[in-house]
This record gives C-alpha cells, sequence and structure tokens, in this order.
C-alpha cells in the first residue's frame, strides 16, 4: 500500500529508499537462515583447515578454522618455545589434528561492550574451538587465496627479519596491513593526536601505489589499455596481499570502477563509482556494514566526495582547503568514533596537515624503497635503512611531544539512539550550509552540546561492572554531581618467560574497566575508593590512573602498608590521597555516604574492607568490601539496616553470617565473583542463608554487570 501511495505522489526518493529497505531487509533474512550450525557444544576431536586469521601472539595461537564445511574459532595455548617455533611455520590450507571441546562465544558482559558472540556469527563462526592438544600434519591443499595469503605471511616474516626493529613496525603496517609491530605506547599517541589511520593502508595508500604504478607502466612503454588491464588483475591480488580490510577493498573496488569507466569511455562521477562499490561489498558480504574499518572508510569519502564541489570548490589556498578536508574527515568520523570507541580527536584536524604529507612523501616511499633493497645487497639498504630510522625516530619523538598536550580526545560515551540520530543530522545539516553558505559557527555549537549531552547523567546510576573475580562498583550521581568508584578490579600477575608473553597483555584496569567507564562518558573520577589492598579490588588501579583522571583516591589507615597499594600511591603522587576509618561522611545533594567500619588502622586485609553506608535514591546501601564473618560482628552494634546489600568477599561461606544479615535485613544482595572462578564462589551456604531470609539475589557471574537507574531500578546485561 505505501509503495503504491509514493508512487502516486511521484516521490522517487522514497520509493528507492524502501526499496532499499526490503532488500536489505530479506538479504539478512536470507543470510542469517544460512548461518546455522550442525554441532552443538561438547567434546571435539578430528582434522581442520586452516583457514584465516592465523596469529600467534605470545603463547596464544589463534586461527579460523574449517571443518566438514563448517568454521570455528581455535583457541589453543602453547605450552613450550619450541612448540611456538613449530607453529609458526604453520600456513593457510594446512591441516592439524586436534582435540578439545566446542564452547559458545561470550556475549557481552558489561554495557556497551565488545560481543565475541556477534563478532564471530558475522564471520560464520558459531562456535570456539577450545583446544587441549594439537597436532601438525603433512596434509595441505590451499586454494588459490590460501595461496595469496601464505605470500602475505613470508611478506611479513621478511619484513620483521630483515629490516631494522625500528623501520619493520612501519613498513608491516603501510606495505602488508599489520599494526601489530608497533609498541603499545606510540600506537596509542598517534591515536589521541588523531593521525592512527596512517598507521593502516588506506585509499589514499591504494591511489598512490596506483598511479605510481600506472605512470610506471606508461614511462616503460606499455599501452594505455594493457596497463588497465594489469592494474585490473592486480588490484585482487593487492587487497589479499595487505590483509583485506575494509578500507582496502573501498579503495581497491572504487579504483577498479574507475578504470573500467576509462577503458569504455563511460564516464563514472566519484559519487557514482562509492555507491556503486557499496552495493557490491554489501551484496557480497552484508555483515561488513557493522565493521567499524567499512563505516570510518565510507563516511569519510562520501564526506570528501560530497563537500567536493560545493565546499572545496569554493576554497582557493592550498592550506585552506586541506584544514577543510581535515574538518570534514574528522566529523564524519567522529559518530562512528563514539559509537564504537566512545571518544574522538578533535585536535587531528590540525595534525593532519602536518602528518599526512610526511607520511605520503617519506615515510610510504621509504618504506617501499626500503623493501625493494631487502631483496638485493645488504649493502645497498644500510643508507636508506639509517635515513628512514632517522626520520622515524625524530617523528615519534615529536609524536611522544604532542601526545602529552591535554584534552586532545572528547569522551562523549555511546550517545543514546536519540543523540545519536540528532548529532548525523546536525553534521548533516553542517555540511549543507557551508555549502549553501558560510561556515555555520551553531551548527558546530549544537555539536558540541549534544556531545556534552551524551556524558551528561540526569538521573544517577549504581553499576556493579562485571570484572571477573573480583569488585569495582561505579555510583554516578544525579545531574553529574560526582562519579565514584568503589575498587577497581584486577587479577593475580603471572611470571611469563619472555617468549609466552603478549604484545597487548589482558588487563582489567585497561581491557574492561576503562572502556566501560568510557563508555559511560567518564573521563574524570571524583573519589576512587580502594576497600582493602588485595589484588583482585585495587591492581586495576595503575591502568586505570593511566587512562581516567583521578581526583582523589581514598583508603583505609594501613592498607598502605602492603606492597602492592603502597607502589601503586607512589606512581600517583600528584592524586590527592585520604586516608578514613570510621566515623567519615560526605554528603552531595540528597546523597549521603558513612564509612561504618574500620574502627583502627589495619593491614589492608580482609577485615580491614572499608564499609560504606550509602543512601542513593532514598534507599540504603552497604558496601561490604570483602569482610568477613568477624569484621561483620564488629559492626553488629551499628545502624547497619540497609535496603541493598554488596554481599562480602564474593559469596565466599566465611562472610554473610546469618546474624549479620538477619540485622541488615537487606531486600536485595549483589554478589561479585567471576564465571566458574577457582574460589567456588558464590558458595551454597551463603545462598542457602540468603534464600532463607528471604533475599533476592543477583550475581554478575550469572547476570554480567548490574545496574540500578535512579526512579528506574534494576537492569542486567545477561537476561
Amino acid at each position: 500500500m505505501l509503495i503504491i501511495i509514493t508512487i502516486k505522489k511521484k516521490s522517487k526518493l522514497l520509493l528507492l529508499f524502501i526499496l532499499v529497505y526490503l532488500f536489505t531487509s530479506c538479504l539478512f533474512l536470507f543470510v542469517n537462515k544460512l548461518n546455522t550450525s550442525s554441532y552443538t557444544t561438547g567434546d571435539f576431536t578430528g582434522s581442520c583447515q586452516i583457514v584465516n586469521d592465523l596469529k600467534i601472539d605470545g603463547d596464544s595461537f589463534q586461527a579460523t578454522v574449517r571443518c566438514s564445511k563448517e568454521k570455528f574459532q581455535l583457541s589453543y595455548r602453547i605450552a613450550t618455545e619450541k612448540e611456538q617455533n613449530d607453529l609458526k611455520q604453520l600456513q593457510y590450507g594446512q591441516f592439524i589434528s586436534v582435540s578439545g571441546s566446542l564452547e559458545s562465544p561470550q556475549v557481552n558482559r558489561n554495557q556497551n561492550q565488545f560481543n565475541y558472540k556477534e563478532y564471530l556469527q558475522r564471520q560464520g563462526i558459531n562456535y570456539i574451538l577450545k583446544t587441549s592438544t594439537l597436532q601438525i600434519t603433512p596434509k595441505a591443499t590451499p586454494s588459490l587465496l590460501m595461496r595469496i595469503q601464505n605470500l602475505r605471511l613470508k611478506l611479513i616474516n621478511h619484513l620483521t627479519e630483515n629490516i631494522s626493529s625500528k623501520i619493520s613496525p612501519y613498513c608491516l603496517a603501510l606495505i602488508a596491513g599489520d599494526k601489530n609491530g608497533f609498541s603499545l605506547d606510540i600506537y596509542e599517541a598517534y591515536q589521541q593526536m588523531g593521525v592512527v589511520h596512517l598507521l593502516a593502508i588506506s585509499g589514499l595508500h591504494v591511489n598512490l601505489l596506483i598511479a605510481a604504478i600506472y605512470f610506471l607502466l606508461l614511462r616503460i612503454g606499455a599501452t594505455r589499455e594493457r596497463t588497465v588491464l594489469f592494474l585490473l588483475a592486480f588490484l585482487p591480488l593487492y587487497v589479499v596481499l595487505t590483509g583485506a580490510n575494509a578500507p582496502v577493498i573501498r579503495a581497491a573496488t572504487m579504483t577498479g570502477l574507475l578504470l573500467l569507466s576509462e577503458k569504455f569511455v563511460t564516464k563514472w562521477s566519484s559519487f557514482s563509482i562509492i555507491c556503486i562499490s557499496f552495493i557490491l561489498f554489501f551484496i557480497i558480504q552484508p555483515y561488513v556494514i557493522y565493521e567499524v574499518g567499512f563505516q570510518l572508510s565510507y563516511a569519510v569519502s562520501f564526506g570528501i566526495i560530497l563537500s567536493s564541489r560545493g565546499i572545496l570548490a569554493k576554497l582557493q589556498h592550498p592550506l585552506s582547503k586541506s584544514l577543510a578536508i581535515s574538518f570534514v574527515s574528522t566529523m564524519m568520523s567522529s559518530i562512528v568514533m563514539m559509537y564504537h570507541f566512545y571518544s574522538f580527536s578533535w585536535v587531528g584536524i590540525f595534525f593532519n596537515l602536518l602528518y599526512v604529507p610526511i607520511f605520503t612523501i617519506f615515510i610510504l616511499p621509504g618504506c617501499f624503497l626500503v623493501l625493494l633493497l631487502s631483496f638485493t645487497s645488504s649493502a645497498l639498504l644500510i643508507i636508506p635503512e639509517k635515513l628512514l630510522t632517522f626520520f622515524i625516530q625524530i617523528i615519534e619523538s615529536t609524536t611522544n611531544l604532542f601526545a602529552k598536550i591535554p584534552h586532545q580526545t572528547i569522551v562523549t560515551g555511546r550517545p543514546t539512539t536519540t543523540v545519536l540520530i540528532l548529532l548525523v543530522i546536525v553534521v548533516l545539516l553542517l555540511f549543507y550550509q557551508w555549502q549553501k553558505k558560510s561556515f555555520p559557527v551553531f551548527l558546530l555549537i549544537c555539536f558540541a552540546c549534544l556531545c556534552y549531552i551524551s556524558t551528561f547523567n540526569f538521573n544517577g546510576k549504581v553499576s556493579f561492572i562485571d570484572v571477573g573475580q573480583g569488585d569495582s562498583i561505579l555510583i554516578q550521581l544525579p545531574r553529574n554531581q560526582g562519579n565514584y568508584l568503589i575498587d577497581t578490579g584486577g587479577q593475580l600477575p603471572f611470571v611469563k618467560e619472555e617468549w609466552a608473553i603478549k604484545k597487548k597483555p589482558f588487563t582489567i584496569g585497561g581491557s574492561t574497566l576503562t572502556p566501560v567507564l568510557e563508555s559511560k562518558g567518564i573521563s574524570k573520577l571524583d573519589k576512587v575508593i580502594i576497600t582493602h589492598s588485595d589484588a583482585d579490588h585495587m591492581e586495576g588501579l595503575d591502568d586505570l590512573q593511566k587512562n581516567i583522571a583521578i581526583k582523589e583516591i581514598i583508603f583505609a589507615k594501613g592498607a598502605e602498608n602492603k606492597d602492592i597499594m603502597k607502589k601503586a600511591l607512589d606512581s600517583m603522587p600528584n592524586i590527592k590521597q585520604t586516608i578514613i576509618l570510621a566515623g567519615a561522611k560526605w554528603q552531595v545533594g540528597d546523597s549521603t555516604f558513612e564509612c561504618l567500619y574500620p574502627n583502627q588502622e589495619g593491614e589492608g586485609g580482609n577485615n580491614d574492607s572499608i564499609v560504606l553506608k550509602a543512601k542513593l535514591d532514598n534507599k540504603i546501601w552497604l558496601f561490604t568490601g570483602d569482610l568477613e564473618a568477624s569484621g561483620e560482628q564488629a559492626i553488629l552494634n551499628k545502624e547497619i539496616k540497609a535496603d541493598i546489600l554488596k554481599v562480602g568477599h564474593h559469596g565466599s561461606k566465611t562472610s554473610t553470617s546469618k546474624a549479620f544479615i538477619q540485622k541488615v535485613k537487606p531486600a536485595l544482595a549483589i554478589i561479585s565473583c567471576g564465571v566458574e572462578n577457582r574460589f567456588g564462589h558464590p558458595h551454597e551456604e551463603t545462598l542457602k542463608t540468603l534464600e532463607e531470609e528471604n533475599v533476592s539475589i543477583l550475581r554478575t557471574d550469572l547476570a554480567g554487570e548490574i545496574s540500578y537507574t535512579f526512579g528506574k531500578g534494576f537492569q542486567t546485561t545477561i537476561k
């Protein structure tokens, strides 16, 4: 009916929109119907072929494997350095014999966190093959695609082994599309400055390379027609050799379409070419629209193409044009960055003016020159390698200096659907008005206001963050009156041999806690309260303070005597440190906080945990850290009745005595503990005690992050 009405009204644009929507919906339904598995969770033994994403990082081996026409994500813990070296010889198409178990991938356990299950399903993978034993077999039947992938593996090995360690990360990134060679510090410095895209193969790199080959072939006497045919054949090979990332595929597809339009004397506009490439990309791989690289590449490209006639054409000076392109790119990518990474760098608008020419004129050609010379005499390589090394050292020193400039990144959190739609409308209106008239400053102010609104907490919230076997509780007071964090989670450090250490090890503070806080729009914490000095309550503090500004750290007297706390405090001398005991109080608006325990100096152990009583949203909350039965006994004579109890010591049987529960009389108890943790928390005895007193229970191991919104109630991440 809607289509008939549309036709009658001659609204071609709306009709096109409806047809596109129906087409995409039907395509997704069809693809989802095919994306099923004939397997179930349980033990698995068999032979698998390595088909994609072969990765060895420290003692971790991962690959996409095919077993009986179905793909699995294989995960294996390497036992020895010799085994690691043997696995490094593996190639695509090779078969391995494995035994282990098929497991369902994890969903996101905290709000807005990366959903690994969805990610794998979009790759056509429904199970993780967690392997206990692995044996390499001599059998190998690589396809043509796999043979090209194996060439890429050889290229990566060549760049790693034959080029100096200072240059090889740039060669790996700009030639082979492998960013794993960079140290975490330098990569984050580029990221903070908004120029990290230069460390990946982008449309600019593809266009420069194709233009260079085109010019070279014509210069040596090749006809224009043969040159075009050669480039059309070379582009797919180049895409696979560089890792087949979305930006490379987009650039290669657009370049191929442009070459075809020249060959058949049919001039297509840039806008037509990008639309055709988008449609082809989507039809071949529908799930690609969820990839960050795809969204960023097309958003920026669309922005530059659409602004080229109206905005860029009006600007005459090369510097003003470059600045406009950088501004357009930043604005078009900012919304994608907000959604996926909860922040964006505004200084990239200016730093791109400096870094793009440097990488285009010096770094990229230098990397290709070093690669070509590395296949010849080592004597010829010495001078170019030293010159490029010297140049890169200057660039990195400058980058590290620039990265220290404060407030380069705007943390927005993940915008709500309403704010996200408004941001898109404002950006589109901004470019439309800029094209028609002068630059619309008012709309830029509107954009900034929406970014601020995205971080503003109107109602107030208490979040029990899932940090595995540990505690971390975020209190966001209404109307941005304050952000408090009780404990930071953490894990016991395990000493590994050098070969087994990952390039970017998983940490609770850096890998879980920081992204969760940033997703909520938090870039500053007013108070971090460390209940006691155990690793599972404070080891994440070190990584946290590197990424989130902390105004004040609060801990109980004596907690600083433990080495782990002493080292943490020594590493942050500029942060205010407050020592408290029972009786400490503060109030913000209608919210009150009171320390009930400890009464005297302790040693930072479980029974020295800070017990904090808070009044939030007219409800009494009792946060007990790892307080055990003897500590509970010490506060029975105090006013500890509460509506919500954070159960002590993760539900251990040494905590939550019957006498304590009968005195607190909570309506709800929340237990923070890890999935299938080795301690057996929460203990059956503790659960029985709570059930006998008719206390409802929520657990992070079962529900993921547990959040309470003022005036609305509780919500769990895993339903």
